[in-house]
């Protein structure tokens, strides 16, 4: 019984330092579309997307990050956009990132944008020709380190009609890749192992 009392100690002293750990906050804003607005399915796959990115399992519990409310996070980068952009015309969304960090005291921003979607659908001798276009960004921005992750990705179809020639599916495509391309699932995974 002597052994044991201090192990199980130790055991309670670690959990609690382990729970003493404070959350790293994610401020992870809706999609920006900057061209035409997709489908609600559409939409609603996009947004899932960034959503699974940025999923900690069992963050519940264990309460490795706090999800800011997107509604402040939406506000205040609408406010420090019209700021930067009354300042500078040329200026980037990625120049909002870390000002909207420090207002949000958010350690990591997640920013996700669809830059370009369009889809036309022309008549040919015996086939409908479909021409379609996506273009999404990614923007992550860790606080903790001060560094930037900005990813741009197109995609285009130009031939008979497909399925997976739509606009839909190129910006789908298109989300799969800035998401790889910035290593967010990886940021957001390591969040675990920091705590």
């Amino acid at each position: 019984m002597k052994k044991l009392l201090p192990a199980l100690l130790v055991l309670i002293l670690l959990t609690a330092t382990a729970h003493a750990a404070t959350p790293v906050r994610i401020a992870r804003l809706p999609i920006i579309f900057q061209s035409t607005v997709p489908d609600l399915e559409t939409r609603t796959e996009l947004e899932m997307k960034i959503a699974r990115a940025v999923h900690i399992p069992l963050n519940k519990t264990l309460n490795y990050a706090e999800y800011l409310p997107t509604k402040d996070c939406t506000q205040a980068l609408s406010d420090i956009w019209q700021r930067l952009r009354a300042e500078n015309k040329k200026a980037k969304l990625a120049d909002a990132m870390r000002p909207l960090a420090a207002e949000l005291d958010a350690d990591i921003v997640v920013c996700p944008v669809l830059l370009h979607y369009s889809q036309y659908e022309m008549s040919g001798w015996d086939e409908v020709i479909l021409n379609s276009t996506a273009r999404a960004e990614l923007i992550v921005y860790d606080r903790r380190t001060d560094t930037f992750a900005d990813k741009k990705i197109s995609q285009m179809f130009n031939e008979p009609y497909h399925p997976r020639g739509t606009a839909s599916a190129l910006a789908k495509i298109c989300f799969d890749k800035v998401i790889d391309a910035t290593h967010l699932r990886q940021l957001i995974m390591s969040i675990r192992g920091d705590n």
